[in-house]
């Protein structure tokens, strides 16, 4: 089951990759790594100070603690709205962002089995974007969700 996790991974991938050409300016493509797991992330700029941010996950906190043996997965989407911005003393210009999302998947809860979960998912942030067209970022996305288990 593992496999057809990574196959749809990939799949996902490969289609943003080959749409995220096409908008160069304002869509980005990155990878995600925490404790929860390890996913790849979609992010859309809009003109109006905001981004749309979506991201596939890996859902690895039970194994990584050793208290689960079968890693889940999720998809998340947030709206994240800039509500400041800055530069650093290099010239890398630095935003702020918070905003609400939602996030849905199968993983294991804590000590629990593995089910369904789904629920709503906040993130608050920071970003640099670097003149080579690399953004790195760190952020907080807590989710305040229900899990459905058998």
């Amino acid at each position: 089951m593992t496999a057809r996790y990574v196959k749809i991974l990939i799949s996902v991938l490969a289609f943003l990759v080959s749409h995220g050409e096409s908008f160069a300016q304002r869509n980005s493509i990155g990878t995600s790594w925490s404790l929860s797991g390890i996913g790849i992330t979609y992010e859309r700029d809009m003109v109006d100070d905001s981004f749309a941010q979506f991201s596939i996950q890996s859902e690895l906190g039970e194994t990584f603690t050793g208290r689960g043996t079968r890693p889940g997965v999720s998809a998340a989407f947030t709206w994240n709205i800039i509500f400041a911005q800055m530069e650093s003393r290099n010239g890398v210009p630095v935003r702020f962002y918070a905003g609400p999302g939602f996030a849905a998947g199968i993983s294991q809860d804590f000590m629990g089995p593995q089910g369904l979960f789904f629920g709503l998912k906040g993130g608050v942030g920071m970003q640099c974007l670097f003149a080579r067209k690399i953004n790195v970022s760190l952020s907080l996305a807590p989710i305040l969700g229900i899990h459905i288990s058998k």
